[in-house]
């Protein structure tokens, strides 16, 4: 399995709902933090984003925003217009439909928001490898990929058919991988698709990723990277925001609640699979990182509020 597929596997998403919300004449409203995954379409016209600690800018019909944890935002007609203040809720069954600003006026935006939900085990380590936030321009290629998946979800979010939920869950695993490969070659920030747009660090992540029981050491994931120890190790701790170690460690540990959650695995099992020689050895790890001992999360327990 690669890394994003990977990764997308222990977030485990799950669908929530989906909304319609539409903008007319000057309107401005303010998202409270909601700190849940979710991601929007501009279906028509154009409107203002602007995210706490980002840089503002504009959307228009096709760009796909995602944020794996959403922050706080303002959303507007233009910089200028003063935003009401929102809290956002994951909607119900259906699409709910939003309306800001003139009802009565023509819409200038519309926009299909979706909030979903990771699975609590993993989502605390997973959502510090990603980015805030993923923007795919309607004229960039990436969208081929992206846009029809949202289609599907708008769709099946629409119409109460059997399997609905268990249909728009595999198509929200789907947006994911779509949106996470198609901006490898354009995120700036440090994190997991800085380090797989570099073709060394990649090497070495894709092998944790299909090999974590295997016993690496700093020399061996260098090795399988084509680099010397020094140069690998500065190289992805610069581009990858961690030292190679750590992330093996997070990722182990990842895997590992994984199991654990899972209920078909035991202590020493786990410990096996994720490549340490015993359980001791695991447990420790396990319980320094974690603040609690491996046996907790047996069976789905240790799990917590999902937050950036």
């Amino acid at each position: 399995m690669d890394a994003l597929a990977a990764v997308v596997t222990l977030l485990k998403p799950q669908a929530i709902g989906a909304k319609i919300v539409r903008g007319s004449g000057r309107w401005g409203v303010r998202y409270a933090e909601f700190g849940q995954p979710s991601f929007a379409l501009v279906l028509q016209g154009r409107c203002w984003l602007a995210v706490d600690g980002m840089a503002a800018t504009t959307l228009e019909t096709g760009d796909f925003v995602l944020f794996p944890a959403m922050p706080g935002f303002t959303l507007a007609s233009d910089p200028e217009t003063e935003a009401v203040a929102f809290s956002p809720t994951p909607a119900e069954e259906g699409v709910e439909e939003l309306w800001h600003g003139d009802p009565a006026a023509e819409a200038g935006a519309s926009l299909l928001g979706g909030y979903f939900a990771f699975d609590a085990v993993n989502a605390s380590i997973l959502l510090e490898l990603l980015p805030g936030m993923l923007l795919i321009r309607a004229g960039e290629p990436a969208m081929s990929g992206v846009a029809p998946v949202v289609e599907l979800i708008r769709r099946e979010a629409r119409e109460q058919r059997p399997g609905r939920s268990f249909v728009l869950t595999r198509l929200i695993e789907v947006m994911l991988v779509e949106a996470l490969r198609s901006v490898q070659g354009g995120v700036e920030a440090g994190g997991l698709l800085a380090g797989l747009r570099d073709p060394q660090l990649a090497a070495a992540l894709h092998g944790i990723h299909a090999q974590t029981a295997r016993p690496w050491s700093l020399g061996a994931l260098a090795e399988v990277a084509g680099m010397s120890r020094s140069s690998f190790a500065e190289r992805f701790a610069r581009v990858v925001g961690i030292t190679p170690m750590n992330y093996l460690l997070q990722w182990r540990l990842a895997v590992a609640r994984n199991l654990l959650a899972s209920g078909r695995m035991s202590v020493a099992e786990t410990a096996l699979a994720v490549g340490y020689e015993s359980a001791s050895s695991f447990s420790t790890a396990f319980s320094r990182e974690m603040g609690r001992p491996p046996k907790e999360f047996i069976g789905g327990g240790g799990g917590a509020t999902v937050r950036r």
